[in-house]
């Protein structure tokens, strides 16, 4: 039915035009008529901007559907040209009569109840995730416009959420699980998982958190957790029913029906046992280890627990009594220092939660029994011959001790706080090399651009090694300093850090320099910006040469020290004082839509907060250089055009534009077709840049690698053609957060051709650096991943690129907490690893790329974060970053370690 309302209504505008409608082959009208129709009726209204009564020939007319409640819109039809049929607004040129209908649909939405949130995941180690339950015995059918998303996503960022397909059919009391933060189905999600799209924006849920199920830009459904709380698995009890106490953690099951953990019998005292003792005759202190051997934690009560030898008991004389409270967590361990008095300073290698002997103290010499009383009563005992122990324990942990029939049997390698494991082949002493002897060049340092300011430090506690990039010719090493923005050489002859080169800062208010500072705008707006500095703090680095010159490749990416408990370094323009005298035009430059989102530092060469701000220093660089590694001096740095490209391969993070952009991570170079190219990671662009820079002096971009899934390329591998099984040069990409590695071969143009992706867990951490061996054409991947038994090395099978997959794993978890970083020459392989505690020494494992077999450990420096071997394979080289405790009290040394393999008879 046609309608024709007063001028003015929502329905439908009509106008005569200047002569009859049904008799106008006379003349041309010059005014026309708008007849407009509505189904089903009731069902939506339509605003036609501007409301006249009649419109002159080539007018502009907006149409503008509004769904009624219940309804929504579905399509415009008629005369409405080449305009798109299902968008919300119509605009129409008048160029004739227009006779128009806007259909609405009646919306089919689930009785109250009936699609609910039934469970949320938000803590680490794993993918976030909403799961939905079909509470109905009824099928449902999502039509348009549903999402799920979080409460800051949807009222405050005004983000769009994760959208569930139109036409997904959720079956009754069947589920549905969003993977928020994910773009590609992650390990162990169940089948028909729902992950971010295009036109989506991927989410975290947080602590305290609110997740939301949304309809036509409407709530729902809404589950908000307690704040300040992260949880591991919330959910109703039974599905569809009340939500269960957060107190009290599900076991997570998503895409099935939710449940209590199984019962888990708490640790009791019978689950304590002695498991490693090294006693005197060695320069590290004595120590006893316990084990707990349940999984759940034990605390010990006060004044039951207590360690003592013979001589001890014999007179009577008070041992080393376990402190009340001490907890030692499930198949943990808590480390005893019997001859440390209470106050003593812990020795190199011991845990900081050492128990110190809060008693007289006493030795543990040869033929020795040492006891472990529980309430007066003898709980342990452990005897060894008339010889010192090196270590001698159970192995496995809280298994039978080994045989230990004299002093030259085979030991366990001391190894406090951590699992027991055989002492391998070789233990070799590194050379740890520190900056003391640079803190009184602070000042003059300082005023080339390098940072000192951690809370209390001087320089030789402030610099944090990043990582190390060695010369072909195995003579120098050079360490990026990331977050005091420079670069360290090292002489490997004569094992001394020669120079400290400060980086300076990159000016945005130079032409090619350009950069986008809002994530807030919705657009990518690349702009100079006066009096806006960027630090260029490298991450990843390289090292070439060319000319007699050696060069070092830096991936800028940027760091801000914001992870501790009270020092933060980063704060956004919108929140600190701008000199007006520089800054003319602060209320401006501080809107979110212009510099007032960029965070920048709060300090730049001192531990004290700038009250007013006349120039900006930002994170990173938000590109890739290339420095003389002689001088120190910058021959080349790529400017905006990172930022460029990505935004021409549609991979520009604009919502990381505020923090550093593309970010950066990593780089590596090699030879490809008598070109050398340089390829960056960018971790937040998901995406693997290339440049060609065989002429440092006019470097070009190559191509952009994007594979959907990827997400936050950690590292990047390079194996050149003659060392490929293919003959093929092949990139080799490590992605931290989706959990997967990615292969590129080189292709009969000189560019790289997707060729395979293997995952290898999924969820954060799971896949970062990654090595080859040309001997066994086996690819050693860096995994932290939690989702499985972690830390470990997974070894690939890279025989044939196309088709890779995982061969075995190397549990990493007896040398230390994590592994950082792995090396490969000459079939052996080195691991970076640092301890439970990130503050005590690290080491560096070494194992055969054949038989993964342990062949050599060295103690290294604190959080050695990357590990490499010179070209020669004679030496092992590592970047200790010596990263501060989250409270700051304590902040090691940031050092490099050298090891000198022994030479191979």
């Amino acid at each position: 039915m046609k309608l024709k309302p007063l001028v003015g209504s929502l329905l439908m505008l009509g106008a005569l035009s200047g002569c009859d409608l049904d008799n106008n082959n006379d003349m041309e009208p010059s005014r026309y008529q708008l007849m407009l129709e509505i189904t089903p009726q009731s069902a939506g209204n339509v605003v036609i901007t501007p409301a006249k009564d009649d419109y002159e020939q080539d007018s502009i007319v907006i149409l503008t559907a509004q769904a009624a409640e219940g309804y929504e819109f579905i399509s415009w039809s008629g005369d409405i040209g080449s305009a798109e049929y299902d968008a919300q607004s119509l605009t129409l040129t008048m160029d004739n009569h227009k006779d128009i209908t806007a259909t609405f649909s009646a919306v089919v939405v689930p009785a109250k109840g009936d699609i609910v949130i039934n469970e949320v995941r938000s803590t680490d180690g794993g993918y976030d995730f909403i799961e939905l339950y079909n509470n109905s015995a009824q099928s449902f059918t999502f039509g348009a416009n549903w999402a799920v998303n979080d409460l800051k996503g949807f009222e405050q960022d005004l983000e769009p959420g994760i959208a569930i397909p139109e036409g997904t059919t959720l079956l009754g009391g069947e589920f549905l699980v969003i993977a928020t933060d994910q773009t590609s189905i992650p390990f162990g999600a169940p089948t028909g998982t729902i992950v971010a799209g295009e036109g989506d924006t991927d989410f975290g849920l947080g602590k305290g958190d609110t997740a939301l199920l949304v309809h036509n830009n409407l709530v729902v459904q809404s589950a908000h957790w307690n704040d300040g709380n992260h949880v591991s698995s919330w959910g109703r009890l039974p599905d569809g029913g009340d939500w269960h106490t957060q107190d009290e953690a599900l076991a997570p099951t998503p895409g099935a029906a939710n449940k209590l953990p199984a019962p888990v019998d708490g640790a009791t005292a019978a689950n304590i046992v002695i498991n490693e003792v090294v006693s005197k005759g060695r320069a590290d202190a004595d120590f006893v280890e316990l084990y707990n051997t349940s999984s759940e934690p034990f605390v010990f009560a006060a004044n039951e627990w207590e360690l003592v030898d013979l001589d001890r008991e014999a007179n009577n004389q008070a041992g080393l009594t376990i402190p009340a409270g001490t907890e030692i967590p499930g198949h943990g361990f808590i480390v005893l220092l019997p001859n440390l008095v209470t106050g003593t300073q812990l020795p190199n290698g011991a845990p900081a939660t050492a128990i110190l002997n809060n008693n007289e103290d006493f030795g543990l010499g040869k033929g020795e029994t040492i006891k472990l009383k529980y309430q007066g009563q003898v709980h342990q005992q452990v005897s060894y011959g008339d010889f010192h122990v090196n270590s001698y324990g159970r192995f496995p942990d809280g298994m039978e001790f080994i045989e230990l029939a004299d002093e030259n049997a085979p030991q366990l390698y001391a190894s406090p706080g951590r699992k027991n494991f055989k002492t391998p082949m070789h233990v070799i002493a590194a050379t740890t090399l520190n900056f003391t002897a640079f803190n009184d060049q602070e000042a003059a340092l300082e005023s080339k651009g390098f940072r000192v300011f951690g809370k209390g430090a001087d320089l030789a506690a402030d610099v944090e090694p990043e990582y190390v990039a060695v010369s072909a010719d195995s003579s120098t090493a050079w360490v990026s300093l990331q977050e005091n923005n420079g670069l360290a050489k090292i002489d490997l002859t004569t094992k001394t850090i020669t120079d400290i080169f400060p980086l300076g800062f990159k000016d945005y208010g130079m032409a090619g320099n350009e950069i986008d500072a809002s994530d807030k705008d919705n657009m990518i707006k690349l702009q100079t910006r006066a009096n806006v500095m960027g630090m260029y703090q490298p991450d990843g680095i390289a090292t070439f040469s060319q000319d007699g010159i050696h060069y070092v490749l830096t991936a800028n990416e940027g760091d801000v020290r914001d992870w501790f408990t009270n020092f933060a370094e980063g704060e956004k323009v919108a929140d600190i004082v701008l000199d007006e005298s520089v800054f003319t035009d602060v209320s401006t430059l501080q809107n979110n839509l212009e510099l007032g989102r960029l965070l920048v530092s709060q300090y730049v060469d001192s531990d004290t907060a700038a009250s007013s701000h006349n120039t900006l220093y930002s994170f990173g660089a938000r590109s890739f250089s290339i420095f003389n590694g002689d001088t120190g001096e910058q021959v080349f740095d790529s400017g905006s055009s990172l930022a460029v490209e990505a935004n021409k391969a549609g991979v520009y993070p604009d919502g990381r534009s505020d923090a550093k952009g593309t970010e950066p991570e990593s780089v590596t170079t090699g030879m490809v077709a008598n070109k050398r190219y340089a390829f960056i990671a960018l971790e937040r662009a998901d995406a693997v840049a290339v440049y060609d820079i065989s002429d440092v002096n006019a470097v070009s971009f190559v191509q952009m690698l994007v594979t959907q899934g990827d997400d936050a390329p950690e590292g990047v591998l390079f194996i050149p053609a003659e060392q490929s099984p293919t003959l093929q040069a092949q990139l080799v990409v490590a992605n931290e957060d989706s959990g997967n590695i990615t292969v590129y071969s080189e292709n009969s143009e000189g560019k790289f051709d997707f060729t395979s992706r293997l995952l290898l867990e999924g969820g954060e951490g799971a896949a970062e650096i990654t090595a080859y061996d040309a001997q066994t054409k086996r690819l050693f991947v860096v995994n932290n991943g939690s989702l499985l038994n972690a830390p470990r090395i997974e070894v690939v099978d890279f025989a044939n690129p196309s088709n890779i997959a995982t061969l075995a794993a190397i549990d990493i978890s007896y040398y230390g907490a994590g592994v950082n970083s792995v090396a490969v020459s000459n079939g052996k392989l080195a691991a970076a690893i640092e301890s439970g505690v990130k503050t005590d020494t690290g080491v560096v494992a070494m194992f055969n790329t054949s038989s993964y077999e342990l062949e050599m450990i060295a103690a290294v420096g604190a959080l050695p974060d990357m590990v490499t071997f010179s070209p020669d394979g004679k030496l092992i080289i590592t970047a200790d970053e010596g990263e501060p405790s989250e409270d700051y009290m304590i902040d090691p040394l940031g050092s490099v370690s050298i090891i000198e393999l022994k030479p191979v008879n």
